[in-house]
């Protein structure tokens, strides 16, 4: 007999996940939704094409923010802004050296910067075209 709650579900469907402790289960498997923000923050800050390429030159070496700006050809507003977003979610952090902060990437940066090279090289693409 099904559940009640699952009047829209067919019970073939249902039988699929019966050994994952049904709807119950699945739902005990998601993240709790603190985890889902910093994962929600991790995808933004990894999804805008200035984050991706201040990724991309942080990988090659840790850079003060007047390099970075000076190759993207960006105001130092915007590129605040961008770091400030990427120094949220964790991917990336600043040293003072004197009068000037070096940023680098952290692990999640690296991880991130990693993930787009796949990508770029065609591994990433789910076995299409690589």
């Amino acid at each position: 007999m099904k559940p009640s709650c699952c009047s829209e579900i067919p019970a073939e469907a249902l039988e699929t996940i019966g050994g994952k402790g049904g709807l119950e289960g699945l739902l005990a498997a998601l993240p709790d939704d603190m985890s889902i923000v910093r994962v929600r923050t991790f995808h933004h800050a990894c999804a805008d094409v200035y984050r991706i390429k201040i990724l991309e030159l942080l990988r090659v070496q840790p850079l003060c923010a007047c390099i970075i700006r000076e190759t993207l050809g960006i105001t130092k507003s915007k590129l605040s802004y961008h770091l400030k977003i990427l120094q949220e979610a964790g991917m990336i952090s600043g040293t003072a050296k004197g009068t000037w902060i070096v940023y680098g990437l952290t692990e999640s940066g690296e991880f991130c910067s990693s993930m787009n090279a796949k990508v770029v090289e065609g591994s990433g693409n789910g076995g299409r075209n690589g």
